[in-house]
């Protein structure tokens, strides 16, 4: 890339929006007219602009009844929707300090057995190095 396709890459973001001065437009608009590199990052450049323009754009009415029927499911969830209920605790309905009491227990009951079986190990092998 040259130094001056370089020079109108930079400015092709305010030629494509009008920003430009009429003189500096001009200058970009011959270049534009003579370099194939730089028309294909033109037409990259405009293809953002009008993509940017479409997402601004309002998207228009909702459908009749949409609002009906999201009260609607929101009222009788049914199966999928009581279970992606998120932050119900660990177990389906639980009160989260319920469900962390439990694991607690769960792992306070785990680091117990792993102890006495370590414990336990290292008695045996005490009695049979003797």
């Amino acid at each position: 890339m040259s130094r001056i396709c370089g020079e109108v890459a930079a400015q092709l973001p305010a030629y494509v929006d009008r920003s430009l001065s009429r003189g500096r437009r001009r200058l970009v608009g011959l270049h534009l007219r003579r370099c194939a590199a730089c028309q294909a990052e033109f037409a990259r450049e405009r293809a953002v602009a009008e993509g940017l323009l479409a997402l601004a754009a309002p998207a228009g009415t909702p459908p009749d009844g949409l609002l009906d029927t999201l009260l609607d499911q929101a009222a009788h969830p049914g199966v999928k929707g009581r279970a992606a209920v998120p932050a119900r605790g660990a177990l389906s309905g639980a009160r989260p300090a319920l469900s962390v009491a439990l694991l607690v227990a769960g792992a306070a009951a785990g680091t117990g057995i792993g102890y006495a079986g370590w414990r336990g190990a290292r008695t045996v092998r005490g009695r049979l190095a003797r």
